[in-house]
């Protein structure tokens, strides 16, 4: 996808368990620390009863942050140059998590 520069496939507990692209930062370190962001997201959303959540984007300088959960024991973080189509990034999400489901289940 173009602007992609990374994704991570993450447990619920910020572990890595693949990850693929090129990125600056320590996407391991990187995709932890926003699994537990999610992790208080959802708790949150959920204490207020505003539902499930579907993905989480944190928009930076350096580009887009788009957290995905993946069931309810993994997620996806995909790295986006600032540039990138997040309306397409949200539609190949939505594909590859079909697939990921059908792997995991």
């Amino acid at each position: 996808m173009d602007g992609a520069q990374a994704v991570i496939f993450l447990d619920n507990d910020g572990e890595a368990i693949a990850q693929s692209g090129e990125a600056a930062i320590d996407v391991k370190l990187l995709g932890a620390w926003k699994e537990i962001q999610l992790d208080h997201i959802k708790e949150i959303t959920g204490r207020l009863g505003l539902g499930t959540v579907h993905a989480v984007l944190f928009s930076l300088d350096e580009g887009n942050e788009l957290l995905v959960p993946v069931l309810n024991d993994y997620c996806l973080l995909l790295l986006l140059s600032p540039y990138a189509n997040l309306h397409g990034a949200m539609a190949a999400l939505k594909t590859a998590i079909a697939e990921l489901i059908v792997e995991i289940s």
